[in-house]
């Protein structure tokens, strides 16, 4: 640990602690659960770590019992990324809004975290290399539909997966779905994202992005089902394959870049 920065008394980092910090940091949101499968500790040891750090105001506890535990970054947590270098200081002037999400936006926060963390396990074990993931209003865009209807375009995070030695790129906007919309607007939203690539607005709002895939990962393997064939009745095959349904369960980087597949059996 830098001593260039001053630790609170009577209180001392052990090794994987500003790593955790950095996990919270990137997920955002995490549980003890996200935590322990991206640190390789116990769950007993990440809860008991997490506890203190808590304490010390490095993390800070945005939900409690009976729900589970969900962390974010504390205001000492924030100063020790902006030390190090893996934040800048427009985190510490920016207002952390974590604890003002209510419990829906909670749970849905948290699936977004679940999808996220469930990537970053499987590049790590993998030549790909998850190499973008944003969240937020910076991503909110809006097109305007052949009946001059304007549409959001609001996903939940865009990320990207690099292909090894950078030899290609993916990129995918997410629609992280719990079943609480109606199909007739999971309709309008793809109606919306093909307008937005046949216009080519990503290209404008995105310099280098060339194509994209809408990634829609639900909680369960029916609702996939389900969405899955609403999507084939307004979507020809070819646009299908950019508009991967995938249940949580289910998700692999090869579900959502079949021409993985196709390489390795090359």
């Amino acid at each position: 640990m830098d001593t260039a920065m001053k630790i609170k008394p009577g209180f001392k980092f052990v090794d994987g602690d500003l790593d955790i910090i950095r996990i919270v940091h990137e997920l955002r949101l995490a549980t003890i659960d996200h935590v322990a499968m991206l640190t390789g500790r116990s769950y007993k040891r990440t809860a008991a770590r997490l506890a203190k750090l808590e304490e010390e105001a490095y993390l800070k506890c945005v939900t409690k019992r009976p729900h589970r535990h969900v962390y974010g970054i504390g205001k000492e947590g924030v100063q020790l990324l902006i030390h190090h270098g893996y934040a800048t200081r427009e985190l510490n002037e920016r207002r952390l809004r974590d604890h003002e999400l209510k419990d829906l936006g909670i749970k849905h926060a948290l699936f977004i975290t679940d999808i996220h963390a469930k990537l970053i396990a499987f590049t790590r074990a993998s030549p790909f290399v998850l190499s973008r993931w944003v969240e937020g209003s910076t991503l909110w865009d809006r097109v305007t539909m052949s009946d001059n209807v304007t549409l959001p375009i609001r996903p939940d995070a865009l990320f990207a997966i690099t292909w090894p030695d950078g030899k290609g790129r993916a990129n995918f906007f997410l629609e992280a779905d719990r079943g609480s919309m109606a199909h007739s607007r999971m309709r309008e939203k793809v109606s919306a994202y093909t307008h937005y690539f046949q216009k080519q607005l990503h290209v404008k709002k995105y310099p280098g992005m060339k194509t994209f895939r809408v990634a829609t990962i639900t909680e369960t393997r029916g609702r996939a089902n389900s969405l899955t064939e609403e999507f084939r009745t307004i979507l020809s095959a070819s646009w299908l394959a950019a508009y991967p349904t995938i249940a949580f369960e289910e998700l692999s980087l090869e579900r959502l870049m079949p021409e993985i597949l196709v390489a390795q059996s090359a």
